[in-house]
């Protein structure tokens, strides 16, 4: 089976941290939905998401999902921070920088349109002591992946995702435990990682009840590992 290794802290990368300065971060409303995404992907979107510019040019933009169904009994665990299942999906994101791209392993992330499926680290002797935490999200090139329904984490949706990075290596970008008092959306900045901390709050459902789930991914910064 084609697996991945995740080598740090969970963190979700654009670009290098090397291309962003400390006060250069901004977070502006994305008025529509992406372009490049199937009908009933769009439906399942909402239609405001939230851009993002770093370094003084547009990276991106970020949709979520109108509802996030989460796991009605779920507790946290040390590893494991998010109520969601293996291959729900999560969002979209729109790469609008053409170079200099890379998903947490380095890989070049070309300009393009991605939806983002919620995973977990696989537990194996590939991963023993690669990551305290499993949460992360794997992108999938939009075009292959016209369908919100939940995907199985599977050997072949882990090559679609790996043609987001045109390679033989799944594209993951990892998710940091959130924080449930922290205001969102926002952008915040971890200066001793150089990472840009993308903070949001999906609207949510376990059981009956309607919940709220906060997100945090790590927008900017690439592995030390």
């Amino acid at each position: 089976m084609n697996r991945w290794t995740l080598v740090a802290a969970s963190c979700f990368t654009l670009l290098t941290a090397a291309m962003v300065a400390a006060d250069d971060g901004k977070l502006t409303v994305a008025e529509k939905a992406p372009a490049g995404v199937s009908e009933k992907v769009a439906a399942a979107l909402n239609v405001k998401g939230q851009q993002i510019e770093a370094g003084g040019a547009a990276i991106g933009s970020v949709w979520l999902v109108k509802q996030l169904d989460a796991k009605a009994d779920f507790k946290p665990t040390l590893a494991v921070k998010y109520p969601l299942a293996p291959g729900q999906l999560v969002g979209v994101i729109e790469i609008v920088k053409k170079s200099e791209f890379t998903d947490f392993r380095g890989q070049d992330v070309a300009a393009g349109v991605y939806t983002l499926r919620y995973g977990q680290q696989p537990v194996d002797g590939n991963h023993v002591g690669t990551s305290d935490l499993a949460d992360f999200l794997l992108a999938i090139p939009a075009k292959l992946d016209t369908d919100p329904a939940l995907l199985k984490m599977s050997e072949a949706m882990h090559k679609l995702s790996a043609k987001t990075a045109g390679s033989n290596h799944p594209a993951i970008f990892s998710l940091l435990p959130p924080k449930a008092d922290e205001k969102t959306p926002a952008l915040t900045h971890d200066s001793s990682k150089h990472f840009w901390i993308l903070s949001l709050t999906a609207d949510g459902k376990a059981g009956d009840a309607a919940i709220k789930i906060p997100l945090r991914v790590v927008i900017v910064g690439v592995s030390e590992g």
